[in-house]
């Protein structure tokens, strides 16, 4: 596992100089989206300029962390951030934009980029979102109608 703390400084110095950075993620909190060890890139981001759906790399305590946004507020004047990885059951606690780090805004699979911000990536993630709860809805029906029969 990396030093985040360095990490998280570097890629936000390169990214206040107009950078876009790159690097493989680790984990399997944002699966099916980013896999472990796929290479995704980032790329600086407003806060005012986030939005839900939008997949943020943000400091959370003593880790970097690329989750998605569910949820945009305001507490005064700051905008604060609810993320949660695509196959966790919970959120983060809420972030404030000074933790957000910069915008994921692409992954690389199978030697393809896939673009992850955008109306496009909203779409086809609330799309797989849906297929995938309408699967768990057939999925728990199927098993109760089969211990009716077979009980």
């Amino acid at each position: 596992m990396r030093d985040s703390d360095l990490f998280g400084a570097v890629i936000a110095e390169a990214l206040t100089t107009g950078m876009v950075v790159r690097f493989s993620a680790e984990g399997t909190s944002m699966y099916p989206t980013i896999r472990d060890g796929e290479v995704i890139t980032i790329a600086a981001v407003s806060p005012d300029e986030v939005v839900r759906g939008d997949v943020l790399l943000c400091r959370h305590d003593t880790r970097v962390l690329a989750h998605r946004v569910v949820h945009v507020t305001t507490r005064g004047t700051e905008r604060v951030f609810r993320l949660r990885g695509d196959a966790k059951a919970a959120c983060d606690a809420p972030v404030g934009a000074d933790a957000v780090v910069g915008k994921v805004i692409s992954v690389c699979r199978n030697g393809r980029v896939a673009p992850l911000c955008g109306r496009a990536a909203r779409l086809r993630h609330a799309a797989r979102t849906s297929a995938s709860g309408a699967k768990a809805f057939v999925v728990s029906r199927v098993t109760v109608l089969c211990r009716a029969v077979f009980s």
